[in-house]
């Protein structure tokens, strides 16, 4: 049976779903717990280890085992594993990879469709770079996802959320820490503002905090040890007791930590007052970033209906009682605080399925109606150039984050409360304008004419522009639409006398935000008016 992946790749623990039918479960990828850790190990014979089985060796070979390195992210500097040079997105690839390979042989095929989520805070550089590690890890059709939108989605599915709610995410997971406002449309979510990022916050600091409160109790010389493979595995089982001690004070109020270390037998106690008094100029960090995500809306903090904390360290009792203080809303939580992302992510990826299987959805070569070099209408701004039509080659694809508009049903009963996604398109191409109003009324364009464009794809560099039309019959003899960018004129833009969707190549122009959509009469001016704009 056709399934899709969610992806959560985090910093310290990733996580995956399957999602078929309409419900997804929570893939079972470690040996002891649903999720691994994101460590990669180089054996001698270079091959690679990844999460359980990673994580046992580096204990013994730190020096072959990377950890942490989504962080590294974007970072030049490579990290060294054995000797041997590895990007972060290399990295990530391998733990992708391995990801899918699991999937594949639990469900005995591989998903028909994989959403790798990623921070709302990753730019183009970075978001490049994800795709690059998909590439590399030779997924045959994959979709990136915001992170807070997939974990909105999935909550949007377990509690009733009105139209036009406004919903800020605080997530607060193993390494970084990200914000983002969201407002809920007819078919999903929509991106408010600017989310806001702490890449180097997240669970992992909040363990070195247990981590120096041990050291000052102990000492430092005797941590050191003699550098010994004892000494360092000793050590390593110190920092998994430091970070067990700092899980369990979200239930308990005392915890004690063994330190079993060469020359060192003992014990040291750790109360929930005192990790909150060395986490607490943190927290206020991470909610000043979330009133900052507000504002960048243009919103006051009481606009906002609810917060919604995800991540594992949502679960530290400070943190929710922090945020609840400092922005006098409501708080609540995933019943998935760790999952709740790959949750999303695979309900969304069936949701593509479902559209990439619908016949409105199948691509078909675009032949333009005219292609020119130069624009005949002279424009502020020169013409986009290497714009040519080409028929849609999948797989890889990145959704913004702008959901299809209407308030009709989803495409498929997966994608109920889950975004959809505008995406970019543009071209060169010269239009023939001019002649009277009166012989634009006659041709079908008039004011009761009208196009939408409703949903926008990427593949590659080939784009798909979806759109709808009411009063105007589009014909090569007739009327015709013409999309164009936001930044140039109408009369540079595209001509199309065929039905949805159209495809394109194009370089995108400087300034081009949203793409539009106009009428072109057969005989008249393109009536701007007749079409909308759809924000990238």
């Amino acid at each position: 049976m056709t399934y899709a992946l969610g992806v959560d790749l985090g910093t310290t623990y990733s996580a995956a779903a399957i999602a078929e039918g309409e419900r997804a479960d929570i893939l079972q990828l470690g040996t002891r717990a649903a999720t691994i850790p994101s460590v990669v190990f180089l054996r001698e014979d270079a091959t690679l280890l990844t999460g359980d089985a990673a994580e046992r060796r580096a204990a013994s070979e730190p020096a072959r085992a990377a950890r942490e390195f989504k962080r590294r992210l974007g970072d030049p500097t490579p990290l060294i594993l054995g000797g041997t040079p590895f990007g972060a997105e290399a990295l990530m690839a391998e733990l992708l990879r391995a990801i899918v390979a699991h999937a594949t042989e639990e469900r005995g095929e591989p998903p028909a469709m994989v959403a790798v989520t990623h921070p709302a805070s990753y730019g183009p550089y970075k978001l490049d770079l994800m795709r690059q590690a998909a590439r590399q890890a030779g997924l045959p059709a994959v979709v990136f996802l915001a992170e807070p939108v997939a974990a909105a989605s999935h909550y949007a599915l377990q509690e009733r959320l009105a139209t036009g709610s406004v919903i800020a995410v605080y997530d607060f997971g193993g390494g970084t820490f990200d914000a983002a406002v969201l407002r809920k449309t007819a078919d999903g979510f929509e991106i408010l503002g600017q989310p806001e990022g702490m890449e180097r916050l997240g669970g992992i600091d909040f363990d070195e905090a247990v981590f120096a409160h041990v050291l000052e109790s102990v000492g430092r010389d005797v941590l050191t040890g003699d550098g010994s493979p004892a000494a360092r595995s000793a050590l390593t089982r110190l920092r998994e007791e430091c970070r067990g001690a700092k899980e369990s004070l979200s239930e308990d109020t005392e915890a004690t930590i063994p330190v079993l270390l060469p020359g060192n037998q003992s014990e040291v106690r750790l109360t929930r007052a005192q990790l909150e008094d060395a986490i607490r100029p943190r927290i206020r960090e991470t909610v000043a970033a979330l009133e900052r995500s507000v504002r960048s809306a243009g919103l006051e903090m009481a606009q906002v209906d609810r917060i919604l904390l995800i991540g594992g360290c949502s679960r530290i009792p400070l943190v929710g009682q922090t945020v609840r203080e400092l922005t006098g809303r409501p708080v609540t939580r995933d019943s998935h605080p760790k999952h709740g992302i790959a949750l999303g992510a695979a309900l969304f990826a069936l949701g593509e399925v479902a559209a990439a299987e619908a016949p409105a959805v199948a691509s078909t070569p675009v032949t333009p109606i005219v292609e020119v070099k130069e624009p005949v209408v002279s424009v502020p701004a020169p013409p986009v150039s290497g714009a040519t039509a080409a028929p849609v080659e999948p797989p890889v694809r990145e959704p913004s984050p702008q959901p299809r508009p209407g308030s009709g049903a989803p495409r498929h009963p997966a994608r109920a409360g889950l975004p959809r996604w505008a995406w970019a398109v543009g071209g060169l191409l010269v239009i023939v304008a001019g002649a009277a109003i009166a012989a634009l009324l006659l041709s079908g364009g008039g004011a009761s004419a009208e196009a939408r464009i409703t949903d926008a794809k990427l593949s590659g560099t080939t784009y798909t522009v979806f759109f709808e039309t009411e009063g105007v019959t589009i014909s090569s003899t007739g009327d015709r639409l013409v999309f164009y960018w936001n930044s140039l004129a109408p009369e540079t833009g595209v001509a199309w006398a065929g039905g949805s969707p159209v495809t394109l190549n194009f370089q995108r122009p400087s300034g081009g935000t949203k793409v539009c959509v106009a009428i072109l009469p057969a005989s008249g001016a393109i009536k701007t008016s007749s079409g909308n704009c759809w924000t990238i």
